[in-house]
């Protein structure tokens, strides 16, 4: 498990802090709480800068959690 803190959040993915990141294309689960609610997200690393983070693009995400991440990110603007 490795944490860090995600940021610019959107409907196909986010940006997470961390000093290391790991490699473009590492397949991973992202657990996301939003709220009260906490999202489990298959994902893989879009992007890496060392010192800054990883992007991080969503896979399949259902029509369900879509729905929930469009609602939070609309209270959110």
């Amino acid at each position: 498990m490795i944490w860090g803190k995600a940021s610019d959040i959107s409907l196909g993915g986010c940006f997470v802090e961390m000093p290391i990141p790991l490699k473009i294309e590492t397949p991973l689960t992202i657990t996301i709480w939003l709220g009260e609610t906490k999202l489990r997200l298959p994902a893989h690393v879009a992007s890496a800068s060392p010192g800054f983070g990883i992007g991080i693009r969503f896979n399949t995400v259902s029509a369900e959690v879509a729905a929930f991440l469009e609602q939070h990110l609309l209270t959110m603007a």
